[in-house]
């Protein structure tokens, strides 16, 4: 029987699972404070919070039976991975959790700079460049996407230092911070693309790492949620750009 688990040895394996659980942890807990901050009891928000981290639990463990099955082990555009996982998520993200209520109480009650500190959890993507030094993924995609990650991630924190301080070009940074953090996923998307053309054309698989459990966590997970929560950046911006307009307008 074909093996579809990373050939990465057993420490690094395991600390990428942890890794992993924990930035949904973080995650969780950014969701969570925002719920609070709506003036909900303290179980209401845990319960939130309990909901978005099973959320993701259950996608990863539907993401990795799929994984260990084979389902996604093969070169194909898009890959496998994509129809079965990622497209669907950005649905689920995009057109059905953004447009209910609860979100949008959520929305308006989380801070800027908590917004822009989640994405502290994309350290994560450091194991690109970990998987590149076993010979495991091309050196051009690892490094873009290793080192993209934890540029957008570094960045994240005076950016939000900056929105918390109330600096001045504290929002044209933030603008320029988002931008960046997602012309990092679609580059990295590209590059990923043209690999797997290449492998394609040439019977390579360069990419199966991202195919196999666990670290197909990586395409599953990564570019929908990245994008939805840098898209969620934009709106926040927008809602705190109407406040402001309807208070110099009304004096309110």
């Amino acid at each position: 029987m074909e093996n579809h688990t990373s050939s990465m040895p057993v420490w690094a394996i395991g600390f990428f699972i942890l890794s992993f659980f924990c930035s949904l942890g973080f995650i969780a807990n950014r969701v969570k404070q925002a719920a609070v901050n709506t003036g909900m009891t303290a179980g209401k928000a845990r319960n939130i919070q309990y909901g978005v981290f099973g959320f993701y639990i259950a996608y990863l463990a539907y993401v990795s039976i799929l994984s260990l099955k084979g389902v996604f082990d093969n070169n194909s555009i898009p890959p496998s991975v994509m129809g079965f996982c990622a497209i669907p998520l950005m649905i689920i993200l995009f057109g059905i959790i953004s447009n209910t209520q609860l979100f949008k109480k959520l929305l308006r009650s989380i801070t800027l700079e908590s917004l822009v500190t989640i994405h502290m959890f994309r350290l994560v993507g450091g194991f690109f460049i970990i998987l590149y030094s076993y010979r495991l993924l091309p050196t051009e995609f690892a490094f873009s996407a290793g080192i993209g990650d934890i540029i957008t991630a570094l960045l994240a924190f005076p950016v939000a230092r900056m929105v918390l301080k109330g600096k001045s070009w504290s929002i044209p940074a933030v603008y320029a911070w988002n931008i960046l953090g997602i012309l990092d996923i679609l580059t990295l998307l590209a590059i990923a693309a043209l690999d797997v053309k290449h492998d394609i054309l040439t019977g390579g698989h360069s990419q199966r790492e991202m195919t196999i459990f666990p670290f197909v966590w990586f395409p599953a997970f990564a570019p929908a949620t990245i994008l939805f929560l840098h898209t969620l950046i934009f709106r926040k911006l927008t809602y705190e750009k109407r406040n402001d307009y309807t208070r110099n307008k009304y004096g309110f």
